[in-house]
């Protein structure tokens, strides 16, 4: 009997099947090496160890975990959702949920397949009517391809008035559910499809099942003034604060080059990945909330935004450049030409896009350019104008070297003194931000010394070894930090894992059990028994050279005390440690 679904699913899944759905692996000793999915790499640093059923990249991002983990990575997804999905995988029964939230699971289960439905439906009108071969000629003038049609699941809503809903009521759906899902529109008592007559982009969620839609026009109907896109209303499966589109398609790619690229269209994201740019992401219909933020910094901290070279395109930029930098992304901007959308680019010249993105300029850069090319430099009132511009976002610039970097710039563009636009900077008052971004941002990691880094490579190599702990002697324990010390004396006469995990923390048996899957890669790449008395060797010689500067400095205050006494005492331990040292 099982003490939890976990523990079931755990039981009758292997992760290496798993894992192998999403990146190659090859047989590497004992474990599985590949390249890692969750960053751009050439040589394979990405493991999975099938006995210890856990992964772990041990290159550029030192990912790792369980089954769970690798799900929660991969999709997106939070535990709840990651349970869900290896549940239904293993054909493991979940505890009842209570009446209320099945409800909800049924309804949205009910209008994601009604969704389904509406998306073939969609489909297949291009061929359906004259007008619907017309959308699919507007689309291929456009230069989208057919498999990019497929792809993204492109469609056209027929200019009838009902032709959707009968179609679905047809299928066992109820009026009642059409319009849950957003598809119906209400006027005068009556009903009708919200969609008529437009190229329908099915928007998904990040596992690929439709959820809503975005309708453009595509023809100018005479006498009618009609929106040119129309998107579905907030429903039980869709909130466009909180959608992206092409996020679906984009992920594992964003994953990889550790970057995003927000785009504001449809068609701006599709007609990227078909120039082979495949990070791209839009929102839809909406402008960048803090939703969207939180979903893309599950993939990347890295922010490219490439909206249209006008008005309204840069008021979104700085809006973005804003938002994502409280929310700690390191944001970079694509200067697009004048009167060209990504679309257009991507389009006509898919190198000339991969440039511009390459060639994204810092946020920064961007505010200089635009203020620059808005106002006139040459005149006292320009000179005004665009010091209100800059400076407020030059005094938020925390490095001083950076900030100098571009009061230099600034000075430099107005033809003025630097100390001016210091004391003009000093004027400005702005706000702290005190959003829940930075209440929820991690404290950066200290990086390890070469003295933590040494410590644990002997702990992984004598843990996939189990004779190499036994050859450490209790002069060698006096080498560890006092915690590893005190572990390896508790540890002391065990030999296997198994063993040693039945006397530790949990905690510390999970951070044992990743030293030895690593002690098992690194065996495989160096000879382990060589490699082990090395690092040993190696922090002997540290702890004893670390002594040494100790006591040096002991003996200085001794001498500058005149206390003979101590000095003596520590010049002979200094003479030992010496004698040591150099022997090692």
């Amino acid at each position: 009997m099982y003490n939890s679904p976990v523990e079931e699913i755990k039981n009758k899944l292997d992760i290496l099947d798993i894992v192998r759905e999403y990146t190659q692996l090859q047989k590497a000793g004992g474990n599985w090496r590949g390249l890692c999915p969750f960053h751009a790499e050439k040589s394979p640093s990405f493991f999975v160890s099938p006995s210890r059923q856990m992964w772990h990249c041990f290159g550029g991002c030192s990912e790792g975990g369980d089954m769970f983990k690798f799900i929660m990575k991969t999709e997106g997804v939070g535990f709840a959702e990651a349970l869900k999905f290896l549940a239904a995988r293993a054909g493991v029964e979940l505890p009842k949920r209570d009446a209320s939230q099945v409800r909800w699971e049924t309804e949205r289960k009910r209008l994601l397949e009604l969704l389904e439905w509406a998306t073939r439906f969609f489909e297949a009108q291009f061929e359906g009517s004259p007008t619907g071969k017309r959308a699919k000629e507007y689309l291929t003038k456009r230069k989208v391809t057919e498999e990019s049609m497929k792809i993204w699941r492109i469609g056209y809503a027929p200019e009838s008035t009902r032709a959707l809903c009968d179609f679905l009521l047809q299928k066992g759906f109820s009026s009642q559910d059409i319009g849950k899902a957003g598809l119906l529109a209400y006027s005068e008592g009556k009903t009708f499809d919200r969609f008529r007559g437009r190229i329908m982009f099915p928007v998904c969620d990040a596992n690929s099942q439709v959820i809503g839609f975005g309708g453009r026009i595509f023809e100018m109907k005479e006498g009618r003034e009609l929106a040119k896109y129309l998107n579905t209303p907030n429903t039980p499966c869709y909130d466009k604060s909180r959608v992206l589109y092409g996020l679906h398609l984009a992920k594992m790619e964003i994953r990889k080059q550790d970057a995003c690229i927000l785009v504001e269209g449809y068609l701006d994201a599709l007609m990227a990945h078909q120039a082979g740019c495949k990070n791209v992401v839009a929102t839809s219909g909406t402008a960048l909330t803090d939703a969207h933020l939180q979903i893309i910094r599950r993939h990347s901290m890295n922010l490219i935004a490439s909206f249209d070279h006008d008005a309204a395109g840069e008021h979104a930029t700085k809006r973005s450049i804003m938002m994502a930098q409280q929310a700690g992304f390191a944001i970079r901007v694509v200067m697009m030409p004048q009167g060209q959308d990504p679309a257009d680019v991507a389009s006509e010249n898919p190198a000339e896009w991969e440039r511009l993105v390459k060639e994204a300029r810092s946020a920064y850069d961007f505010y200089f350019d635009t203020a620059l090319a808005f106002y006139d430099k040459t005149t006292a009132e320009g000179k005004r104008q665009i010091s209100q511009e800059l400076l407020p976002v030059m005094k938020k610039i925390p490095n001083k070297i950076e900030q100098a970097h571009w009061v230099q710039r600034l000075a430099r563009e107005l033809q003025v003194r630097e100390e001016v636009i210091q004391e003009e900077m000093e004027k400005v008052r702005y706000e702290e931000d005190n959003s829940s971004w930075n209440e929820g941002k991690e404290a950066a990691a200290l990086p390890k010394t070469r003295k933590e880094l040494l410590e644990e490579r002997i702990f992984a190599l004598a843990l996939a070894r189990g004779e190499f702990l036994s050859q450490l002697t209790e002069e060698d324990h006096t080498l560890f930090s006092e915690k590893n010390a005190q572990l390896l004396s508790q540890i002391r006469g065990l030999s296997s894992l198994d063993e040693i995990e039945r006397v530790v923390p949990p905690e510390t048996a999970e951070f044992l059990k990743l030293l030895a899957f690593r002690g098992e890669v690194e065996q495989e790449e160096y000879e382990g028994e060589k490699e082990f008395s090395l690092c040993l060797e190696e922090l002997r010689e540290l702890v004893l050279r670390a002594r040494l500067n100790d006591l040096a400095l002991h003996i200085k205050n001794a001498e500058e005390a005149k206390d003979t006494d101590r000095l003596s005492t520590l010049l002979k331990e200094f003479d030992e440690v010496s004698r040591k040292f150099h022997a090692s």
